[in-house]
């Protein structure tokens, strides 16, 4: 692992001098992915080496009264769905923007923000707590930096620059931080044990359950954990851009000093179905062409492209004869997908399920499907070894056996409940499991159907309530669900319930602004109040969030 720091040539500075006035440094980090902890245990790791000891927490851990005594806050963040922040980050964010806040005027700080630049609100969380700092009168020591997918090469500029702030004053050299090999834990090979479709055969989606094996003696999860799995791209969009570049299998090009076979690359190293403005702005350098610089320049038009684009979309529509050994390094690497687990360690232990939605759609004229979900379903066979990681899902965590959970949840968002509900069978736990659940049509997208029925007619599931939007002429979808049963609802919760939400950031506004309606409703609250109690919900940690 090269965790070593480029060493400058001289360290003529005093370290007690640096940490004389570089103390105390606080990191904070939130994010779903790992990518931000990455970040942030990085740099600890760096400092370290000029014996320098930040703190580092989680946003979710963190206290926030001690703000008023922080003299350096260092913090990478990231932004989900439509420029909200993660879940970890969520009560230090409202905390930051309410009425409570206190002035920092003695605070310095920088802001490492992570993000998707094909999403139109780009690293918007980061931004925000930038400019709400500066607001409260804290001193930005280092400017906000933005990451894109490929974000490390960005990031490590980002702590060079905090620690040679620091050297700058005490006159040392300048230094260039490298972090080590990003491992979000230990890697795990699971083979495929049994694969099987849970939508039904007419459904507009193809949905599986995969059944994969270990035996290893370290392997562990939580129920509401993810994994990450790096996937490998459609051998058929591998070969039509060879094709459309004029590049064969026998070509062989340099990359991080190796050299490899392009198909190689192409097929398992980088991002091919999906493309970031930084990968249009390089492939801009070497091309020059003037319609891609007009499309650079308008946001609005830009945003709109990368939300279907694919590198062969680029290529295409912007052709230019480009070098193999430049093509490779302006694509950026390959990125890990996350997949909520199904499963109970508890009742399968040696197992880990997944429910894998095969992702298909059209756009401009051609049919395009999703990297990790056709090598899910398509590509392995039985037997075949997968890689994976375990990411720990903190904010998505199971309540105390006795207490009730409502679990909320749309197409493959019910996931984690499988293995919430497996778990609770297992422990024996006695607390109430009431799952609120949609789809489209109940004929053919009631997913898990028997087992779900199975779990209500033994007690298990408590009560189990479905919304099929395509069976009527009005639709129903699970948010109204919750208007129906207000009532229900509110007794759950004076019960101590626990009420989560998993599957698409729409649905999960959605659900959010009828909870807060039906507050109105049943405790006669005005809106202010209302979302007090939502965010008292929060506070206690109450309230679970897992959406996409």
């Amino acid at each position: 692992m090269n965790q070593y720091i480029l060493k400058p040539k001289s360290q003529a500075f005093s370290i007690q001098n640096i940490k004389s006035f570089a103390s105390p440094i606080t990191i904070l980090y939130g994010g779903k992915s790992g990518n931000s902890a990455f970040i942030a245990e990085q740099i600890k790791i760096q400092f370290a080496k000029y014996e320098l000891e930040p703190a580092v927490y989680s946003m979710s851990d963190y206290d926030v009264s001690n703000l008023v005594n922080e003299k350096y806050l260092f913090i990478v963040v990231s932004t989900r769905g439509e420029g909200d922040p993660p879940a970890q980050a969520q009560q230090f964010y409202k905390f930051l923007m309410g009425a409570k806040v206190p002035q920092l005027p003695n605070l310095n700080f920088s802001v490492c923000a992570l993000g998707d630049s094909s999403y139109q609100f780009f690293c918007q969380t980061g931004k925000d707590i930038d400019q709400q700092l500066r607001i409260l009168g804290a001193t930005r020591y280092v400017e906000l930096t933005t990451c894109d997918l490929a974000f490390k090469t960005k990031a490590e500029r980002w702590a060079s620059d905090l620690l040679n702030k620091f050297q700058n004053r005490v006159n040392g050299d300048a230094v260039a931080l490298q972090f080590g090999q990003h491992a979000l834990g230990p890697t795990f090979t699971l083979k495929l044990k049994e694969k099987y479709r849970v939508s039904g055969e007419k459904s507009e989606s193809e949905i599986n359950h995969l059944v994969f094996q270990t035996d290893h003696p370290d392997f562990t999860y939580q129920p509401g954990d993810t994994v990450s799995i790096k996937p490998k791209n459609p051998y058929s969009l591998v070969v039509r851009i060879m094709i459309k570049l004029g590049y064969s299998h026998e070509t062989i090009v340099k990359y991080k000093d190796k050299k490899k076979s392009i198909e190689e690359l192409l097929a398992v190293k980088l991002e091919l179905t999906c493309l970031t403005e930084e990968v249009l702005r390089a492939y801009l350098e070497h091309c020059g062409d003037q319609k891609l610089a007009a499309l650079c320049a308008n946001q609005s038009e830009l945003h709109s492209y990368l939300q279907y684009a694919d590198v062969y979309d680029l290529i295409t529509d912007f052709p230019c004869e480009i070098e193999a050994d430049d093509f490779v390094q302006i694509l950026c690497k390959a990125q890990r997908r996350l997949y909520s687990i199904s499963s109970s360690i508890k009742e399968t232990p040696d197992e880990v399920h997944l429910t894998v939605k095969q992702f298909n759609y059209s756009a401009v004229n051609r049919d395009r499907i999703g990297a990790c979900s056709s090598y899910l379903n398509k590509g392995l066979q039985l037997g075949s070894g997968l890689k994976v990681q375990f990411i720990p899902n903190e904010a998505f965590r199971l309540p105390a056996d006795e207490l009730p959970v409502i679990m909320i949840g749309a197409g493959t968002g019910i996931a984690p409940y499988l293995s919430f509900l497996k778990e609770r069978k297992a422990r024996g736990a006695s607390g109430t499991n009431w799952l609120i659940f949609g789809e489209k049509q109940r004929e053919h997208d009631f997913l898990y159907q028997k087992e779900l029925e199975n779990f209500k007619n033994e007690g298990l599931l408590t009560r189990l309530d479905l919304a099929f939007s395509r069976d009527d002429e009005k639709k129903v979808y699970v948010q109204d669900r919750i208007k129906e049963k207000g009532k229900e609802i509110i007794n759950w919760l004076e019960k101590g319930a626990h009420i989560y939400v998993c599957g698409a950031v729409a649905m999960g506004k959605a659900v959010t602004e009828n909870l807060i309606e039906l507050f109105q409703i049943e405790f006669g609250m005005d809106k202010e109040q209302a979302l007090a109690y939502f965010d008292g919900l929060q506070q206690e940690a109450r309230y679970h969030e897992d959406v996409y």
